[in-house]
């Protein structure tokens, strides 16, 4: 095998680099509707046992799935509300806050010093100083943005998202629907070629690495809602239930996730106690929770059961993060896991496969 020379190696990483980046609309669902599927299969396949028909059971997890989402936005969309409605009140008692601490306590020094400097020029130049000059003409005023500007961007916005979310749903359905057919169709094309043992061996690596990167991000994330739940529950934060399932929701993004929650307790809790040393140890206890189920225990656990070291899987999130946004730091794990375990099959890529590992 004739292998590529460094600048060829450098061309096709940027062009790697590219084309996730621009090929963002296309990737991301496809990659989160394999992962919900992953997640999925071993429902389907049990249900298939009893209904017979595996169609008939995708469709049945996949409705229930939507049909529980539902349910749950239902369920607490009268505390959301309430939170919706407090939410000017409570910036007026943040804004009370931090005015203590950032309001000046006499002029500026820069100010006095620009002041004197203006006089002395004034007073060398014969002319009265610039206090006393009449006053300039009113800026003109910023342009108004245009109603039905606003409400086509809304509406744009608003169709890709269903677009997208009908999308991995359409994607999730038919990668339930027809079970281990994509695997079949590669080992028999590998078949041909005199690769299939071979081929067999990395997609049962890829799929075990999936399914255990996401059994044990689930733990976590309940691990993680359970935590915060009964610690908020403890210093008698308002809505502590919702909290939990927040934050196990977003503790999905590693790293990331516990800092944006840890953030919105702060406030919230500095709302509710009116005291900076209650609202700190509000948003702390969230941290401890996240620091010790989630940072040390998921991030830890995941790269052991995916055979990634954790500097790589923390490098891994910045630049998914950068390329995709925070659908970059959710995928960012499985996708670096199936990346070395391809690379590992290959053996011009091995050096990737070796930076990657543990």
């Amino acid at each position: 095998m004739v292998r590529g020379t460094p600048s060829t190696t450098i061309i096709a990483a940027v062009a790697v680099v590219l084309l996730l980046y621009f090929g963002a609309p296309f990737f991301i669902p496809l990659f989160i509707s394999v992962l919900i599927a992953y997640a999925l299969s071993p429902v389907v396949a049990a249900l298939e046992k009893v209904v017979r028909f595996r169609v008939v059971a995708a469709g049945i997890v996949v409705l229930s799935g939507v049909a529980l989402i539902g349910l749950a936005a239902w369920t607490w969309s009268d505390d959301v509300e309430r939170i919706w409605g407090e939410v000017p009140g409570a910036t007026k008692v943040l804004s009370k806050s931090l005015q203590k601490y950032v309001k000046p306590t006499g002029p500026s020094a820069i100010n006095e010093v620009k002041k004197a400097a203006a006089e002395i020029d004034a007073a060398a130049q014969g002319s009265k100083p610039p206090s006393a000059a009449p006053a300039p003409a009113p800026a003109p005023a910023p342009s108004q943005v245009s109603v039905s500007d606003m409400v086509v961007k809304f509406l744009k916005g608003a169709t890709m998202a269903i677009t997208q979310v009908v999308s991995v749903l359409f994607l999730v359905f038919f990668m339930l629907a027809s079970g281990d057919l994509f695997k079949r169709k590669l080992l028999t094309i590998a078949a041909e070629r005199n690769k299939r043992r071979f081929t067999l061996q990395v997609l049962e690596q890829i799929d075990g690495q999936i399914r255990r990167y996401l059994l044990v991000l689930l733990i976590s994330n309940i691990l993680v809602g359970i935590g915060v739940w009964l610690a908020f529950w403890a210093f008698g934060v308002q809505y502590a239930g919702l909290w939990g399932i927040v934050a196990g929701v977003v503790h999905t993004a590693p790293y990331f996730g516990p800092a944006i929650i840890a953030a919105g307790s702060l406030v919230a809790a500095f709302v509710q106690f009116e005291e900076w040393s209650r609202a700190l140890l509000v948003a702390g206890s969230s941290i401890a929770v996240a620091a010790l189920v989630g940072q040390l225990f998921a991030t830890w656990l995941a790269s052991r059961q995916t055979e990634m070291n954790t500097t790589a899987t923390f490098i891994g999130l910045l630049f998914f993060g950068w390329i995709w946004g925070l659908w970059g730091v959710l995928l960012a794990i499985p996708v670096l896991a199936i990346a070395k375990t391809v690379c590992e099959a290959n053996e011009d890529w091995k050096p990737v496969a070796e930076l990657l590992g543990r």
